[in-house]
């Protein structure tokens, strides 16, 4: 759907913002080093960071169609085939993210409740960076189901300007 298009690049924008964020980091700590001195916790928080860059990167790189495909398979078969295997491993990847998005909801909801923190040099509340995970894995099933109404409806789904997905 078109007006869910925003969504996807928003999450994209913001798994970009991620990265740039691991970069500075680094760069910070490249600098401090040769100052004397460190950045604290640079390296937790270029975890983090890389953590919610990838989560949210999901419904952005599917949206795409920048994620992975074997398509030696579809090559074999009818166009009816191709949407029935289609429809298939949407229903597959849909259940993985609704089963991942869940169980990540609870888990950053178990993070709140008991209080955790990092245990790095700053005591970070271990929710606030688990939070891209569930909202990474939250979009990325409205992106399934965004892809499972197109193929059922017989629609292609948009890929917005993608490079045509690896083959054989």
């Amino acid at each position: 759907m078109k007006s869910l298009k925003p969504l996807y690049e928003f999450c994209g924008l913001l798994s970009g913002v991620f990265m740039v964020l691991i970069c500075a980091l680094v760069v910070a700590q490249i600098c401090a080093r040769l100052l004397g001195t460190m950045v604290p916790s640079s390296d937790e928080l270029a975890g983090y960071a890389m953590a919610s860059s990838g989560f949210l990167g999901l419904p952005y790189a599917l949206h795409r169609g920048a994620h992975i495909r074997v398509s030696l398979l579809f090559k074999a078969l009818s166009e009816r085939g191709q949407q029935r295997l289609e429809i298939a491993g949407t229903l597959v990847g849909l259940a993985i993210a609704a089963y991942l998005a869940w169980f990540s909801m609870l888990f950053v909801y178990e993070s709140y409740l008991f209080g955790e923190v990092s245990s790095g040099l700053l005591p970070i509340p271990m929710w606030i960076p688990q939070v891209p995970m569930v909202l990474g894995t939250a979009v990325l099933v409205v992106a399934m189901l965004d892809r499972l109404i197109c193929f059922v409806m017989a629609r292609s789904f948009e890929v917005a300007d993608a490079q045509p997905a690896l083959s054989e």
